[in-house]
């Protein structure tokens, strides 16, 4: 919303300027039969042109045509571009038109990008340091690099503060979504999962009244900006995943915020070395001393690769990481590219996305009630080839037709959508806890490789062909479809906390944490 192309672009002749002529007569002199929105004029004498009437240069440019058109030369040669509402799109600002309209993705694919390295590294960094402290940093770089975006006077800038937003909402997005898959037992997961993600759709139809009440893209992307800050309220609030905190031995602390009271127990963490049990760790660090030289590969292993390493430790997890990936990409391609395409469409840009927010809503509703009778993996693979077959239903249908073109593509869009929410649940129940939030993140990572092609293949490969980005898109989305077929069921039984109690567990569930939880603890002394 804030970068869409102009639609009122045209070329003002430096020489015409100063002439009574309207925009309408200098046009049909300057871009005459030219369909370059601008971006190109004929080469005429406007300087001679500028000392007579209107109708004497008409006459005469026609006269000379008809002998031999002039050179098509670029707009910037002899004059600039000139925009009926320049101040709706920060395009205009740093004239991202004609030749240098491929910059114009580049603060969409900046986005991604940031969604890409944030993914990562915010994934790693909940696992390491805990869900609450990813989503307290994610807040804090939003609400900066917002700001970032909206005073920027260089394009520089503005593309590193979109890059850091996408970084941004990754840290606020996965850490958020994996306590919640964490700490909410198998009857209320699903629905509350699913209504997590349902906040994208309600901020697209959020985002489309706003733009389309508030026009200057500066006040704009201020308006989105305020709403950031209850994430700092929010911050405060959020208590630490007291499963991640189990998973990490700091029980004193799970315990305070299950039982909301400091424990009654001295609660040890206990640690086992080749069958010798020690509690102190002074003692644990002389005996690891003493038996091992630890190389600098070694504490690259134990320190900042640890969770990397682990999500390939062994063919299980390997097996599912990699399918992982490959459906999140599919997905993230074909959720951006139906979000994207409303210019190869040709529909207005806030009808395509108002109704693409408003398809979205009820795409959330449907995987509820289908996940309660047919389990993660059938719903995913049925919402897989839901959108595959409706994307390539856009093949049949006649360009001018572009009501059913739209439905189709929406139809798209519904099952993408569906199939995007089901995805980042079943994703996060197929790893355990100690790399659950690595997973997502590296999964989110690759998500943003499509994303960061859609941009692309929509304005790129939607030029040579209107049809070509949902074609392609539907193919992949097939494809996904089948490889849901190598994925365990996840709904029936325990979420695990370890790797080693993945190849035990062909399904995984969680129960509420309370008074049974007690039993993990490996130490109680009064």
């Amino acid at each position: 919303m804030l970068g869409h192309l102009p639609d009122d672009q045209w070329c003002e002749i430096d020489d015409l300027r100063n002439t009574n002529w309207t925009i309408d007569q200098k046009l049909s002199i300057s871009q005459r039969d030219l369909n370059t929105k601008g971006c190109t004029i004929w080469n005429w004498d406007y300087q001679y042109l500028s000392e007579i009437s209107f109708e004497e240069a008409y006459n005469y440019t026609s006269r000379m045509s008809d002998i031999s058109l002039p050179s098509e030369i670029a707009c910037k040669a002899k004059g600039s571009y000139q925009y009926t509402a320049p101040a709706s799109t920060f395009v205009t600002d740093w004239e991202l038109v004609c030749e240098n309209a491929i910059q114009r993705t580049s603060a969409q694919v900046f986005i991604s990008l940031g969604k890409f390295f944030g993914s990562f590294s915010f994934g790693i960094f909940a696992d390491k340091y805990g869900r609450k402290s990813a989503f307290t940093l994610g807040a804090a770089f939003f609400i900066v690099s917002s700001l970032f975006c909206t005073f920027s006077p260089w394009y520089s800038l503005f593309l590193i503060g979109r890059f850091g937003l996408g970084s941004a909402s990754s840290g606020l997005f996965y850490p958020g979504f994996t306590m919640i898959v964490e700490n909410i037992c198998i009857k209320h997961r699903s629905w509350m999962s699913i209504a997590f993600s349902a906040s994208y759709p309600i901020g697209m139809i959020l985002m489309a009244a706003a733009a389309y009440l508030v026009e200057p893209w500066r006040y704009l992307q201020l308006t989105l900006t305020i709403p950031a800050l209850l994430a700092i309220i929010n911050c405060y609030l959020l208590p630490e995943s007291p499963r991640w905190l189990l998973a990490k031995g700091r029980y004193d602390k799970a315990y305070r915020i299950v039982f909301k009271q400091k424990s009654h127990y001295h609660l040890n963490k206990m640690t086992t070395i080749e069958n010798f049990t020690v509690t102190d760790k002074k003692t644990v660090r002389l005996c690891i001393d003493s038996c091992t030289t630890v190389t600098l590969w070694g504490k690259l292993k134990a320190g900042p690769l640890k969770q990397i390493i682990e999500l390939f430790a062994t063919g299980r997890v390997r097996k599912l990481i990699l399918t992982s990936y490959f459906m999140f990409c599919v997905t993230s391609l074909c959720y951006y590219v139906t979000a994207l395409n409303a210019a190869n469409l040709a529909v207005s840009r806030f009808f395509y996305v108002a109704i693409t927010g408003l398809v979205d809503l009820p795409s959330y509703l449907v995987p509820v009630v289908m996940l309660r009778f047919t389990g993660r993996k059938v719903t995913t693979m049925l919402m897989f080839f839901l959108t595959g077959i409706a994307l390539l239903m856009v093949l049949v249908v006649p360009e001018s037709s572009t009501t059913w073109v739209v439905a189709f593509a929406m139809l798209g869009r519904f099952g993408i959508s569906a199939t995007y929410s089901v995805v980042t649940l079943y994703a996060a129940e197929l790893f355990p806890t100690e790399i659950r939030n690595s997973a997502l993140g590296t999964c989110s990572t690759w998500a943003h490789v499509g994303s960061i092609t859609a941009p692309y293949a929509v304005d790129i490969l939607g030029p040579l062909g209107w049809y070509l980005p949902t074609t392609i898109c539907g193919v992949c989305v097939l494809a996904a479809g089948l490889l849901t077929l190598l994925l365990p069921e996840t709904g029936t039984g325990k979420l695990s906390d370890h790797i080693e109690d993945v190849p035990a567990t062909s399904t995984s569930d969680m129960t509420p944490i309370s008074n049974n939880k007690l039993r993990n603890f490996p130490k109680v002394t009064n």
